[in-house]
């Protein structure tokens, strides 16, 4: 059990599997395969140039047909999109396929889950995901259309981990519990480092201590949870020893090079901290969109003096989030910009003469409602509910449709720039997400109930599950999905399952002796 695991890191399989599908040779009347090297000839174009780049004239060059052809094969642009989709999201299921089954179920576990992370992380998948993302997102007839495509592509993916798992449990070496909840309990911390850092903007997450040690943690914390006394007599017989994997891995490679972060980066997010006083001294708003609605409206309020331009730049940047959120970041307008800031569209580009900055501001002001929004603190005193409660504010804040409205500029940002992976907000967010959870943590460790150091392993632990189970499915799939019980049940178990692997010898006593559990009854 202590070998690397070189297939995962030699192979990009869902790039191979594109370039494979563009090696095929077509015959003079074969449309059908001619359509089906177009349709691969997309998805590199999306790879390279990124959808909104995407140019008809390069992706006929790619699939090594006329433009006539492709546009006789594919007079609707939106279809091909679509169509394109279904083929990625089958490519992907194929990729996964080539991480053979284990003999061993325990060895196979670890390196189905290697392989996984090393697809997600392929510069060719990074941008197929987020092309659907902005796909499911579109303000058009695409946008169910794309998810009812982009969900069914999900549900072989998620069987393919449901056999896996299911093998595991069979053979004695995993509890029986809810297949699902293990599904994400497994893949949440994997995507969270790979999937979703990257559609946040945050660029490229590195392991401190390389790939290979990163996932072995994860999958030795998924058997914390659901291990057997099987498993358990199977670690000390067969010297299955999880450390001694972890230590026997490669050192880490250095972050690949990324563009320098804009000047923004410096100021932080705009109006963090007036939005934050908002929250904390209220009265607290019914909701999420409720608190966005009323503060973007106080914002566009001219004062009472015409002549005063001192406002001006917060009421463009306001306008065009609103404008973001109303129409939706492809049919953005400056004339509707202008029009809602009380402005010219002279006095408009006076103000930001480049596009790009003013989405970029209105991309910063939309985190900053975001950020000042989850960053409520929660005083329950039982700590199980306490964190089952932090997550479940991020839930019911994600899973408003309209919050995704919200911020579709940050996926309109990622798709025009192509392979480039941050935004210009990166480096704050990062900080600014790791220090909110570390006031958290901080105060479970005085109170002695967290063990381990606070790192970001230990809030993907427990962010993690709950983010692929919720939001992350709805940002990507455009479908909004449906726990087992209710998102409370959800969240209770999320934070349950962080204590198995975090919790001290303080907390379990400390949680029998004051029957935290039943605290989600009442």
């Amino acid at each position: 059990m202590n070998a690397p695991f070189p297939r995962a890191e030699q192979h990009r399989c869902f790039e191979q599997q594109i370039r494979t599908q563009l090696s095929v040779r077509v015959r003079r009347q074969d449309d059908g395969t001619r359509s089906y090297l177009i349709l691969a000839a997309v998805l590199q174009e999306w790879a390279e140039v990124g959808l909104l780049s995407a140019q008809m004239t390069t992706i006929a060059a790619r699939a090594k047909v006329s433009t006539a052809t492709l546009y006789r094969l594919f007079p609707n642009r939106d279809e091909m999109h679509l169509e394109t989709l279904a083929l990625g999201q089958q490519l992907l299921v194929e990729a996964m396929k080539e991480c053979p089954p284990h003999p061993n179920p325990v060895r196979d576990l670890l390196e189905m889950a290697q392989h996984y992370a090393a697809v997600l992380r392929e510069p060719y998948f990074k941008q197929f995901s987020l092309s659907q993302t902005f796909m499911v997102r579109m303000d058009s007839s695409v946008k169910e259309q794309a998810s009812i495509i982009a969900v069914a592509g999900y549900a072989g993916l998620i069987q393919y981990w449901q056999e896996r798992l299911q093998i595991l449990v069979d053979e004695g070496f995993l509890k029986p519990a809810s297949i699902n909840h293990m599904i994400f309990r497994l893949i949440g911390p994997i995507e969270a480092r790979t999937l979703h850092w990257h559609h946040s903007g945050r660029g490229t997450y590195i392991p401190d201590k390389g790939w290979p040690h990163e996932i072995a943690t994860i999958v030795e914390a998924f058997f914390e949870i659901y291990g057997t006394k099987k498993y358990e007599t199977a670690c000390q017989t067969l010297g299955w020893d999880w450390p001694s994997f972890a230590a026997a891995t490669p050192s880490p490679q250095p972050e690949p090079a990324q563009a320098p972060e804009a000047t923004l980066e410096s100021k932080g997010l705009l109006q963090l901290e007036s939005l934050e006083r908002a929250v904390v001294e209220g009265p607290l708003p019914a909701d999420f969109i409720a608190f966005v609605e009323g503060q973007l409206t106080h914002m566009l309020t001219h004062g009472s003096n015409r002549l005063d331009t001192s406002d001006r730049y917060l009421r463009i940047v306001a306008a065009t989030l609103f404008e973001n959120y109303r129409v939706g970041y492809e049919q953005i307008s400056m004339a509707g910009i202008a029009k809602r800031a009380g402005v010219s569209t002279k006095t408009l580009y006076r103000t930001f003469p480049d596009d790009l900055n003013l989405y970029r501001e209105a991309h910063s002001l939309g985190l900053a409602f975001f950020s000042a929004w989850l960053s409520r603190d929660v005083e329950a005193a039982n700590p199980i509910k306490r964190m089952a409660d932090y997550l479940k504010i991020a839930v019911d804040t994600y899973l408003d449709t309209r919050s995704l409205q919200v911020s579709s500029i940050q996926f309109g940002l990622l798709a025009d720039q192509g392979r480039e992976t941050r935004l210009h907000t990166s480096n704050f967010i990062k900080s600014y997400i790791f220090a909110f959870w570390s006031r958290r943590f901080s105060r479970l460790k005085a109170e002695g109930y967290l063990q381990g150091e606070i790192d970001w392993a230990m809030i993907h632990a427990l962010y993690g599950p709950i983010q692929s189970l919720s939001w992350g499915h709805k940002s990507n799939l455009g479908a909004t999905p449906k726990p087992e019980g209710s998102w409370a049940e959800a969240c209770w178990q999320v934070a349950e399952d962080f204590f198995v692997i975090y919790g001290t010898p303080q907390f379990h006593a400390m949680r029998e002796k004051m029957d935290w559990d039943g605290d989600q009854k009442r």
